[in-house]
């Protein structure tokens, strides 16, 4: 006997989740401008109450509402909170699998209510797919968020793993225990999942408002602390403001609020920007063209109004020149009198940057040096160039001093695809034919020609060739010796001595790689050919008996793994001693030869022959019937013997003796296979020679 009436336990229910969708209707309103995805929260509770709204009316309105409407409710509902939590996480992935799965659930759904009406299946599907979102709404707040926000989201992660350890629980008691197939006269075990339900739905209203809490009082910590330190900061500059104000190697400026006019601004700006302080003062970095992406002016200042400070914020700088610089902002609102003042700290961060891209396209180049041919590693390398050096074209010669010559080996990828369309990559030619960029060798330094134009003694250039309008080539030396020329070309302003510092570095990376990938594919070229030498007969050049046994044996766990069919052949040249004792080793060899020529000719790519010593062949038989290799046996005996080699201008007719063995599951290992095959080829010696015979 159920002692809680369904009905009841629905209604309550109902009630306490219309109070938990206010609860997180009011959440959001207060937080949807802070936290994303707190929306997809208060759409799941909306559709919940809903849901349960309609299964409460079950009886009063269609059937298809209160069952199929009110479940699709719940689980669509539940896909949403769990985008929400993905959005509030910053975790986002695909949604198609809970797409799919919403599919599939109501048209399930829908044959267990019209086409054959079961609860128990019915529940048992609700039940499993809320377990799928639930457990993936787990996983996200338990594993895949960032460790420093687990804190605060363990505790939704656990309600969710409750809910998954109720729903599997309800599929086991459903598929169990027999069932009512009305839903308002269920037993006593669905009764009591649904106010388990229930209860782990009110905790779980509690735990999103506990974990927005912990975000918002975490938020307000890193802000208090942000606020003290810049108080801090502030109390020191009131007093040592004048001297590090000026002596600041950084650019430092001090400006109105209202219109950003400059009030002061230090040695370091000028430094930095190459404008005087009459051009400075009373202007403003607008006026001025400072930013060279008028958006970051806006963020910055939104940030400032919104915040009062800004803390390190990238952006680019465009100088006097035009030459445009990475920096760093800082800035704080300070009041000076009744005025409301910025005061901006600008750091020239271009440099670091430079080098933190060497470090990265080191580490770049020999990743891609890997999986890459030398020639591609050249190219990648000269791309990368071209961007750290804002050149438009590049390319790379190796050098042999000894014998006067270069060969181009790469262009970039945009030399080749836009501006050069000569031919050339790979050609070889003496360097005295070369241009003026050959400088570099003859000068054994880095050359740099800034108007490339006025050159007196240029040679001209191929027709399709890009057109040069300043160039830097650098020369890669190694003992003493050049052994490449790395060039880039049409910079937008001066190459100078910071970018002949950087290519010569990088040049001098792109030949250690260079270098390194060559001696290991002449290693890799060295071990496969010591490794055919030491699985090959020199003579015969079939497999030696060493690689007979290694292949043998794979075939036979081959063979033993799918319950396919395994043969042997093995032959011996007849009256093999009398031709080396009349004709001399030599003839033998030949004899040997010619053999081994007749057993490629027969056999198959997929066969296994082999030189076991002296005048003995063994020929293993992948996929293989007995009656066929007894043929192909026939046929190799048939060939040898019509077959005319030639010794010492005298043809010689051969014959071998053949014996057939097939393996069987008794057989441990391929010894027995060669022991039947050698047992059977000296049964054909005794009968005659000349003859083939099946040890069956």
């Amino acid at each position: 006997m159920n002692l809680l009436d369904m009905r009841t336990v629905v209604f309550s229910y109902t009630i306490s989740n219309f109070i938990a969708m206010i609860v997180m209707i009011i959440l959001w309103i207060q937080n949807r401008k802070r936290f994303a995805g707190m929306g997809y929260w208060a759409a799941d509770f909306i559709l919940q109450f809903m849901a349960l709204a309609l299964l409460s009316l079950r009886g009063f309105i269609l059937n298809f509402l209160s069952m199929t409407g009110s479940n699709a409710m719940v689980i669509t509902g539940t896909i949403l909170i769990y985008i929400g939590f993905e959005r509030f996480t910053g975790k986002r992935g695909p949604q198609l699998q809970n797409y799919v799965l919403l599919a599939l659930f109501i048209i399930s759904h829908l044959f267990f209510v019209f086409r054959y009406d079961r609860l128990i299946a019915r529940n048992i599907i609700f039940s499993l797919a809320l377990l799928i979102i639930c457990f993936q709404c787990s996983w996200l707040l338990l594993l895949r968020v960032p460790k420093k926000m687990r804190s605060k989201t363990k505790g939704v992660g656990y309600v969710f793993l409750a809910f998954c350890v109720i729903s599997i629980a309800r599929i086991l008691i459903d598929a169990a225990v027999p069932s009512d197939n009305d839903f308002f006269h269920s037993n006593i075990y669905d009764t009591f999942i649904l106010v388990t339900y229930q209860m782990l739905y009110i905790i779980l209203t509690f735990s999103l408002i506990l974990m927005v809490n912990q975000r918002l009082f975490a938020e307000l910590e890193k802000d208090i602390e942000v606020r003290k330190q810049a108080e801090t900061a502030l109390r020191l500059s009131e007093e040592k403001f004048s001297k590090a104000f000026q002596s600041s190697p950084d650019a430092i400026l001090l400006s109105r609020m209202n219109d950003g006019h400059f009030i002061e601004v230090n040695e370091g700006f000028y430094h930095l920007t190459g404008y005087t302080r009459e051009e400075t003062i009373g202007g403003s970095s607008f006026v001025l063209g400072l930013w060279a992406n008028p958006e970051d002016r806006g963020k910055i200042i939104a940030d400032l109004q919104g915040n009062s400070h800004v803390r390190n914020v990238p952006f680019d700088v465009r100088i006097k020149t035009g030459k445009i610089i990475n920096c760093l902002y800082s800035g704080e609102i300070i009041k000076l009198g009744d005025e409301l003042c910025v005061l901006s700290v600008v750091r020239d961060v271009s440099e670091l940057k430079q080098k933190e891209k060497i470090v990265q396209l080191r580490l770049i180049l020999w990743e891609f040096a890997v999986s890459h041919s030398v020639n591609e590693l050249m190219q990648k390398a000269l791309d990368e160039i071209e961007n750290l050096t804002s050149s438009l074209i590049g390319f790379y010669h190796v050098v042999d001093e000894k014998e006067k010559a270069l060969t181009l080996q790469a262009w970039s990828t945009r030399t080749k695809a836009v501006f050069c369309k000569a031919e050339g990559e790979g050609m070889h030619y003496p360097i005295e034919d070369a241009g003026v960029w050959v400088d570099c060798i003859h000068q054994r330094k880095p050359v740099i020609h800034n108007d490339y134009a006025s050159l007196p003694n240029k040679k001209g250039m191929p027709e399709g060739h890009a057109k040069l309008i300043r160039e830097l080539v650098v020369p890669t030396m190694r003992d003493g010796k050049i052994v490449s020329i790395l060039g880039v070309g049409n910079k937008s302003s001066d190459y100078n001595e910071k970018d002949v510092e950087l290519v010569s570095y990088i040049a001098d990376i792109v030949w250690t790689i260079v270098s390194q990938k060559r001696a290991d594919e002449q290693i890799h070229l060295l071990n496969s050919k010591l490794e055919h030498l030491a699985m090959t007969d020199e003579l015969t050049e079939l497999a030696n008996r060493r690689a007979f046994f290694i292949q043998g044996n794979e075939e036979i766990k081959r063979t033993r793994r799918y319950h396919s069919h395994l043969t042997l052949i093995m032959l011996d040249i007849d009256n093999f001693k009398q031709i080396n004792d009349t004709y001399g080793h030599d003839a033998g060899d030949i004899v040997l030869q010619c053999i081994t020529q007749t057993i490629k000719e027969s056999t198959r790519e997929v066969d296994i022959a082999a030189r076991l010593g002296g005048e003995e062949f063994g020929i293993i038989l992948p996929n293989t019937k007995a009656s066929d290799a007894v043929k192909l046996a026939e046929r190799l005996r048939i060939a040898i013997e019509t077959k005319n080699c030639t010794i010492k201008n005298q043809s010689m007719k051969l014959t071998a003796s053949f014996g057939v063995a097939a393996f069987s599951k008794e057989m441990p290992d391929l010894d027995a296979l060669l022991w039947d095959a050698d047992t059977a080829m000296y049964k054909a010696k005794k009968q005659g020679r000349n003859k083939v015979v099946f040890l069956g």
